[in-house]
């Protein structure tokens, strides 16, 4: 596992109030999250591949990627599943390093909004 996606899990962990363990699954690391929610976070830097994604039991509920299929998308390839299943483009750069900032501000301001509802 690279170590620059090893370092982004242990700054998600350290900086996101909702994250509760992490597990290494060979490819991806799983964050849990609190109320059965999990993050995977996938990186090879061989590939040039990313793909992080909040998921609840099997259902995905939103994630960021960079496969090259959405084309027509400002900041091809980095691109945004939001939750109504709408592609949008992603700020993400594809350095788990920086980017992990951009996702733990979504994940903290979903469960602080969550926590107001």
């Amino acid at each position: 596992m690279d170590i620059k996606l090893i370092k982004a899990a242990r700054t998600f962990l350290r900086e996101c109030d909702f994250a509760e363990t992490a597990h290494d699954l060979r490819t991806k690391i799983r964050i849990v999250l609190k109320e059965d929610y999990f993050m995977d976070m996938y990186y090879n830097k061989t590939l040039g591949k990313y793909t992080y994604t909040r998921a609840k039991g099997d259902k995905r509920v939103i994630g960021w990627d960079n496969a090259p299929h959405h084309k027509h998308l400002e900041n091809f390839p980095h691109h945004f599943h939001t939750v109504n299943g709408k592609l949008i483009p992603s700020p993400l750069s594809g350095d788990p390093e920086t980017d992990v900032y951009i996702i733990l501000d979504h994940i903290n301001k979903f469960f602080v909004a969550a926590k107001h509802t």
